[in-house]
């Protein structure tokens, strides 16, 4: 008898599994037939912002015919690409349905986009650097205003005056749209930089330094012109053609003959540029999903001013993976290629610029050719969570967000280099890890504390603005 029962149940359950697997795969089938029409796009929140710029981020547009299957994961990626643009503190869409006819409604809350403040910065490689040193002499001040969404066109206008330590003098327009399709952009970057203390060499790991008082050690002038393609929503092409003329102090090439080439104290020369970008993650700040993919190709030298010339080639690999409900894993990957025909110190910079090791900071190399690696495995202790602060009156800045995250992350790197002189890291296998906390809250700050351990055995904490991969 309890056999009996027991089998009967065990049908039971087996029918009961079966008929809503069915009624569901019925009902998903249900809802990939039924397809609405979009007729109204209702846009709100955008003061300055004008409509075409929000339009151009959306994944749908007006007319469409949409399966009501697809529509929160196209939603969804319209939000995060409103939400890139950092144009925008929040994003909401919701929609209506009548009879089949769909009314999207996007809301949004705009940042502020007009920034004029004074300058206080240190003039070192990365702030764990100045932290180290703790050189107030090279301190720099000044002026800066950035505007962006200028005219609500989501153009970028800067002006910047910098004193102090170095001396700059840049002016940065950028108009991303100039047709009707919003597909081609143009930009204008001017350049004016004097230093009165230059690297020279890499010795033992780091810089060496001129330092010069009563006088310049470098001058910079460049003329940047640049024009953008943007064909589909997540692909990007840069074309660029600059204009460089640096000076350097005798006392530079005395120090180092080959800071430039054949001991020249001047030169002048052309770069031709492209590059390729593909980026479809959730969050360029700080992804936790999806994919990055760029490539440089430039030509820096053409023959005009000088025979000098030399091809670089680099590549940024970029993806986010949701491992489960709080679970990320974050990899990267930047190789960087010169082929020159004629070597120079101020031409190979690698590891310890723009590119490090995380537990490497400290550390610099100068080489032909380097690639890093760099992997997160990471947790979601808070999500984001919004609050208000009351005391302040504008929502610009009185509505916060904020996440945070832990994790345990893993380096590798290596340059391929003829500045060998005492360098332990250049033409060998690097690696470093350790453990990080990550606050990311708005108008795109990233907070990271890190407790590293490198390859030589040497630990530390390092404080980090910005995010924790690719330095932009």
């Amino acid at each position: 008898m309890f056999l009996i029962i027991v089998v009967k149940k065990s049908f039971g359950l087996f029918f009961f599994v079966l008929f809503s697997s069915i009624f569901s795969y019925s009902q998903k089938q249900h809802e990939a037939s039924t397809t609405c029409i979009i007729n109204k796009i209702i846009i709100s929140g955008n003061t300055l912002t004008k409509e075409d710029v929000v339009k151009r981020e959306l994944e749908f547009e007006l007319g469409e015919e949409i399966s009501l299957y697809e529509l929160p994961e196209l939603i969804e990626r319209s939000r995060e690409n409103l939400l890139n643009t950092s144009l925008f503190n929040f994003v909401t869409i919701t929609y209506t349905c009548d009879s089949n006819n769909l009314a999207m409604i996007i809301d949004m809350q705009e940042r502020w986009y007009v920034w004029p403040y004074p300058v206080l910065e240190h003039a070192d490689r990365n702030f764990s650097s100045f932290l180290k040193n703790q050189e107030w002499s090279r301190i720099n001040y000044g002026l800066y205003l950035l505007i962006n969404n200028f005219r609500g066109r989501k153009e970028i206008l800067k002006l910047k005056t910098i004193f102090g330590f170095n001396n700059e003098l840049n002016l940065f327009y950028y108009k991303p749209y100039v047709d009707k399709n919003q597909k081609i952009g143009i930009g204008l970057d001017l350049r004016y930089i004097r230093n009165h203390e230059v690297p020279f060499n890499v010795f033992n790991d780091e810089l060496e330094y001129l330092n010069l008082t009563n006088q310049y050690a470098r001058e910079k002038l460049q003329i940047y012109n640049f024009y953008t393609y943007r064909p589909q929503l997540y692909t990007n092409h840069l074309f660029n053609l600059k204009y460089s003329n640096v000076s350097i102090n005798d006392s530079v090439l005395i120090l180092n003959d080959n800071y430039f080439f054949e001991q020249n104290s001047n030169i002048e020369f052309i770069t031709l540029g492209y590059i390729f970008d593909y980026d479809k993650r959730n969050s360029k700040i700080y992804p936790l999903e999806g994919i990055r993919i760029n490539l440089l190709i430039q030509k820096e030298g053409l023959g005009v001013f000088s025979s000098y010339g030399n091809f670089k080639f680099r590549t940024i690999l970029d993806e986010n993976i949701r491992l489960a409900q709080k679970f990320f894993l974050t990899t990267s990957i930047t190789g960087q290629l010169y082929i020159k025909n004629k070597n120079s110190f101020y031409f190979s910079e690698a590891i310890g610029y723009d590119n490090y090791l995380r537990g490497m900071e400290y550390y610099v190399s100068n080489g032909n050719s380097f690639y890093i690696s760099k992997a997160n495995f990471k947790y979601e202790i808070i999500p984001q969570t919004n609050f208000n602060i009351n005391i302040i009156p504008t929502a610009k800045f009185s509505k916060v967000h904020f996440a945070l995250y832990t994790n345990i992350f893993f380096d590798t790197g290596y340059v391929d280099s003829n500045y060998s002189m005492n360098n332990a890291i250049t033409n060998e296998f690097l690696y470093s890890g350790g453990i990080g906390l990550d606050l990311v809250t708005y108008y795109d700050k990233v907070l990271r504390i890190e407790y590293s351990l490198n390859k030589f055995g040497e630990q530390g904490i390092f404080v980090h603005l910005g995010a924790p991969l690719i330095e932009e």
